[in-house]
């Protein structure tokens, strides 16, 4: 166990207020930024580039961060900043999310890597012992690199002060594995979060354009069950029972993922994607299980919806428009409420 010692300052205060200056994170899933956003789904845009400002915003403040904390650690405790670096964060023990963060950049990696790795957590030695590995691993490696223009490092300027710590090969390229990391960490989560929002909101939205009533007409989020085998997005009541809708912002290169929600809804039922690569056979394998198979990307996808519904379902249809003002304008006539409540 390490002994309690100066406490480090890790410059939170200064993050939150990086954090709090920025509104467009915060105000993401506003009913007016859900939107913008399903409007842009619904014809056909790539739900990715609306996200990216989010998520740029998110690694310019987390990375910035990081060169502050290097930047303290290096001048504090020289070359032997990763290791003192660790020391601290497990003499803190906190519970603040950004720490937890950095206990694993720090080792280079994502919490997901550190699972499959098999990283006990809580296991502090076993964690110290994996960073001076690959620490030495890391040097071992840079020292056979040889550059005919000489090697490059990093410098860390504090531009108030003036101060600067320059680091050595083994510790740029540190930095650099913790910044990939952070990257990592921040794509992937936002990656989990923005979709799953904006496929909830796109569901609930697309079918009450269609004139459908939520726990009425349709239902969301259907749970396992003796009659569900896996849970779905949601359902539909038609003239003989109902279908299965499962929506997944699922992009090239994840066939497996959309053949997995084409058994999920069974015949008649609808999988919806965002897009799919020029040789997925998803359309095909759909086709042969009586799965309406609709794509986001460069089409139409509320219209899709209304002509593979319309002689299923008990109640007339509301055809939607096939245009983006036309769209944009039974967007605004919906309530706030209809985007609340799915965040």
């Amino acid at each position: 166990m390490a002994t309690e010692s100066k406490e480090f300052d890790w410059q939170l205060a200064d993050l939150d207020q990086w954090w709090s200056k920025r509104p467009f994170l915060k105000d993401a899933f506003s009913p007016t930024a859900l939107r913008d956003a399903i409007l842009h789904l619904m014809t056909g845009g790539n739900y990715r580039t609306i996200t990216e400002r989010a998520v740029r915003e998110k690694l310019h403040v987390y990375h910035s961060w990081l060169m502050q904390v290097v930047q303290k650690a290096r001048k504090e405790f020289g070359k032997e900043w990763p290791s003192k670096l660790l020391e601290k964060l497990f003499e803190k023990k906190d519970t603040d999310e950004s720490l937890r963060n950095l206990e694993v950049w720090l080792l280079g990696l994502t919490h997901k890597t550190a699972v499959n790795l098999g990283m006990p957590r809580k296991d502090e030695d076993e964690i110290k012992s994996f960073l001076n590995e690959a620490i030495k691993m890391c040097n071992e490696i840079s020292s056979d690199v040889q550059w005919n223009r000489g090697t490059v490092t990093v410098d860390l300027r504090n531009n108030s002060t003036g101060e600067t710590e320059s680091l050595d090969l083994l510790e740029s390229l540190w930095l650099m594995q913790m910044v990939g990391a952070s990257t990592l960490t921040v794509r992937g989560s936002n990656k989990a979060i923005y979709g799953k929002r904006f496929e909830r909101a796109f569901l609930r939205v697309a079918l009450e354009m269609l004139g459908l009533k939520k726990d009425s007409n349709f239902w969301l989020n259907i749970e396992r069950d003796a009659e569900v085998e896996r849970e779905v997005d949601g359902e539909v009541e038609t003239k003989r029972g109902r279908i299965r809708i499962d929506i997944g912002l699922i992009g090239v290169g994840n066939q497996e993922v959309s053949e997995d929600k084409l058994n999920r809804v069974g015949n008649n039922g609808i999988v919806i994607v965002d897009k799919l690569g020029s040789r997925s056979n998803v359309g095909v394998t759909a086709e042969r299980k009586g799965v309406k198979l609709i794509q986001i990307r460069h089409n139409f996808p509320l219209t899709e919806m209304y002509e593979h519904l319309k002689s299923l379902v008990k109640v007339k249809l509301k055809k939607p428009p096939e245009t983006k003002e036309g769209l944009k304008e039974k967007l605004l006539k919906l309530p706030d409420e209809t985007f609340k409540s799915v965040v």
